[in-house]
Parts: structure tokens; C-alpha cells; sequence
């Protein structure tokens, strides 16, 4: 099972922030690092703005603030509302020389609906994924970058980075479950007893809360998701937890009670961990993704 393509460029932009030998590393090259994910920005004209990411390199004392555009969901009003964004209104972004930061707002999209996504944009650059290449199309500010992006980039042999940004709420539901019950299985095993089955009572007794789940799921990003994202994400893991435990047979074998802060689990650890391991694996095996709780009514 994949993530949604807008999760899928999330994590292709964190990764070439990264020094990841897998991936395409030529933003991590040029100093750049991951400053803020899915924070709100109002411009210094009044208009509102919510960028995916933004990047900034000390090196160049330049900033990205990116746009994905997994699908051809685009409109002109917010490509009119990013091109009142300026370098002053990044105030998350911490380089060593504010006054002489530049910025370029940049489109990333995939290159089945690029030829759609570009009518729309007329206003900035952007970076198209494709299965072997990444392409550039328009001009950075700096001329470094554009140097960097000046042919296409191979991304053959290459492996996807999808552990930074696990899923976000445009995933579906049985992908985010899946994410969420392997969550709560790793959480419950690392406070087990080493050596030890924890008893069912010991279980009863410990919560593994909402909050915990997204901190440890989103660890490699955690102090960069802005409060609000954080919000969201919690607000989708219990959505989709809900309906999953709404399923008696599904909430019997697992052994997990949704409480108002959290998880407890009723099944001993062996229990849980088989019952979680078999939950998981049918969702992984699914080839087409649906929707809770259609599914798995099997277990």
C-alpha cells in the first residue's frame, strides 16, 4: 500500500534536505534544512498562506517555501496569494543574515498532471517528479539553485524516502490505520519489562495517548510541524481509530479501547502484538486502497 501522492512529495522534499544516501540530497548540499511543515503565514499585504514546507540555507541565504501539487488541485487565487509573500514574512526561519534573505515560492508537482498544473501557475518555478527524473522548469532567485537544477536530475536507482512524513489527512483511512496500529504496537513493546510479557492488568493500567502516537510516528520531524499540523494530525489518528474500533470484530481481536486521551490495551502483549501483526498485514496487502470500516471484516 502507497501513500497519496501529496505524501509522497512531502517526504521527496524533506529527503533532498537530508543526507541520505538513497536519495537525491542537492538541496542538503546547499545547506538547506527543513524550518517549518504546514504552518499558516499571513503575507505583509493581509493575504493568508499555508506552504507544505519551507526550507532555508544559510549557505545562500535563501529560502523555498514549497507548494505540492500531487494531484490538479490548483487554483490562481492562491498562486496570487503566495506572490505577496516576502522574506520578511518568514519569521519562522532562522538564518544568519534576515535582512539579506532571499526567497522563491516553488511548485512541486508530478509530471502526469504537470501540463495542467502549469497552466495555472504563472507566477513561480517548479520542480516536477517523474519516475527517472527530476526537471526545473522557470528560474530560481539564486543563482546557485538554478545551476543546481539546470538539468535534469536522475532518479534512477534511487529509493523513496517515505519515513519522514509518515501520512497526512489526505491519506486514506486504511493507510493511516495501518500506520497508527504499528505505532501503538511499537510504543506498547518498548514499555514492556525487557524480558517480560507485561500482565493484562499492567496494560489496563498505562494509556498510550494520541499525543504519543503522532510524536513518535512524525519523530523525525516533530520540532519542525508547526502546532496547528500537529492538531490536524492527532484529530485524524482518532477519526480513523474510531472507525476502526467501531467494528466489534476488528476492536475484539485487536483488544484496544479508545479512551478520551488515548489507547489501553485488554489483550496481553503476545496477544496484541499477533492480533496487530495480522491486522496490519492484511492492510498492507491490499492492492487497491478502501476505505474504513469496510475492511478487514476477516480478522
Amino acid at each position: 500500500m502507497q501513500p497519496c501522492k501529496h505524501t509522497k512529495l512531502m517526504n521527496y522534499i524533506i529527503g533532498m534536505c537530508k543526507k541520505n544516501a538513497d536519495w537525491i540530497t542537492v538541496l542538503s548540499d546547499w545547506g538547506y534544512e527543513v524550518q517549518i511543515i504546514e504552518k499558516e503565514m499571513h503575507t505583509s499585504s493581509g493575504d493568508s498562506v499555508k506552504p507544505d514546507v519551507v526550507t532555508a540555507s544559510n549557505m545562500l541565504l535563501h529560502a523555498l517555501v514549497f507548494e505540492m501539487k500531487g494531484g490538479i488541485s490548483i487554483q490562481e487565487d492562491q498562486m496570487k496569494r503566495y506572490s505577496s509573500l516576502l522574506p520578511s514574512d518568514l519569521r519562522w526561519v532562522t538564518v544568519f543574515d534576515r535582512a539579506n534573505l532571499q526567497m522563491d515560492v516553488c511548485i512541486c508537482d508530478f509530471l502526469e498532471n504537470h501540463s495542467y498544473i502549469k497552466t495555472v501557475n504563472h507566477f513561480f518555478p517548479m520542480l516536477t517528479f517523474s519516475s527517472d527524473f527530476l526537471v526545473k522548469e522557470g528560474n530560481f532567485r539564486n543563482d546557485k539553485l538554478n545551476e543546481v537544477f539546470k538539468d535534469p536530475i536522475s532518479l534512477k536507482g534511487k529509493l523513496q524516502p517515505l519515513s519522514y512524513y509518515p501520512f497526512s489527512d489526505e491519506d486514506d483511512q486504511s493507510y493511516i490505520a495501518m500506520h497508527v496500529i504499528r505505532t501503538i504496537l511499537s510504543i506498547a513493546l518498548k514499555n514492556s519489562k525487557i524480558g517480560h510479557d507485561l500482565t493484562i492488568e499492567d496494560l489496563k493500567n498505562n494509556i498510550i495517548t494520541f499525543d504519543d502516537v503522532v510524536a513518535s510516528k512524525f519523530n523525525y520531524v516533530w520540532k519542525v510541524l508547526s502546532w496547528e499540523h500537529k492538531r490536524v494530525l492527532k484529530s485524524k489518528i482518532i477519526e480513523v481509530t474510531k472507525i476502526i474500533l467501531a467494528e466489534e470484530k476488528i476492536k475484539e481481536n485487536l483488544g484496544i479501547i479508545q479512551e478520551k486521551k488515548g489507547y489501553k490495551i485488554t489483550n496481553t502483549l503476545g496477544q496484541f502484538q499477533k492480533e496487530a501483526i495480522r491486522f496490519i498485514e492484511e492492510l498492507e496487502s491490499q492492492k487497491g486502497q478502501k476505505r474504513l470500516p469496510e475492511f478487514p471484516s476477516s480478522l
